[in-house]
């Protein structure tokens, strides 16, 4: 077995950048057991490579460099086996937010896919009528919950315009009721709707609102004063908002 290994053995081995191996050094995290002789080089004992991946293992834990060094100064046998247990809960807590954030992934994937899906099957390709159960939405009033909130950035957008009056809120997933008891949830009134999509800007939204409403009169049906609309394609998918779509649904009386 060898006795030492040079820097830049050591960064080829753990993929580590020898500067990185230099600053560890000068903070004093992974000092060289020697340096030869002749060239100054840095050289480092084999037991020194079983602290190098203590340190980038402490890394992938999240520490920073002071609290490992801590960590590495003061460990006992005690010390690790309580860090161990500190960061197994981390961990867990961790791969449940990245779970929940996985779940919200896909349901926002689902509803677009739906929605593409619906409006490939509609058969008047401009407006048709249909039947909708009660559904759940969260208000979002006040720039502060939307700025502030995270539904605002992974749930699809319900906005409703009634008037001169604009609502926004959160349409959250079928279930969503179970999982979060304690959440203040508003409903979109179950009933026949027509429904019709609007591609381009918002500002030009209620071009479509006026035509549904034109539609609507022919067929001698009376609508109501709120439309509401669901933001498929938007800001946070696509950056061009003349590509923005939304799907625009305003209930029969």
């Amino acid at each position: 077995m060898r006795e030492y290994f040079t820097v830049s053995e050591l960064s080829s081995l753990f993929h580590i950048h020898v500067q990185t191996l230099h600053y560890y050094d000068s903070i004093g995290l992974l000092i060289p057991s020697k340096r030869d002789s002749g060239t100054n080089r840095r050289l480092y004992t084999f037991d020194q490579v079983y602290k190098l991946t203590t340190i980038k293992y402490q890394q992938k834990l999240g520490k920073s460099l002071k609290q490992i060094k801590e960590y590495m100064d003061s460990t006992s046998i005690s010390d690790t086996l309580d860090d161990l247990h500190t960061q197994s809960s981390i961990v867990h807590d961790k791969i449940q937010e990245l779970l929940t954030v996985e779940k919200t992934i896909n349901e926002k994937v689902s509803f677009i896919t739906q929605k593409f899906e619906e409006m490939s099957h509609q058969v008047n390709k401009n407006i048709e009528i249909a039947q909708f159960p009660k559904r759940p939405y969260i208000g979002a009033d006040g720039e502060e919950f939307q700025f502030g909130n995270d539904y605002f950035y992974v749930y699809p957008t319900v906005v409703f315009h009634e008037g001169d009056r604009k609502i926004f809120g959160v349409y959250v997933p079928k279930g969503f009721e179970k999982e979060h008891p304690l959440a203040q949830l508003d409903y979109i009134p179950a009933g026949k709707y027509y429904v019709s999509y609007h591609l381009g800007t918002y500002e030009t939204i209620f071009d479509t609102f006026s035509h549904m409403r034109e539609i609507a009169s022919s067929n001698g049906d009376s609508l109501s004063e709120r439309t509401v609309s669901f933001n498929i394609i938007d800001q946070f998918v696509e950056p061009d908002c003349t590509k923005y779509l939304t799907q625009v649904q305003i209930r029969i009386l």
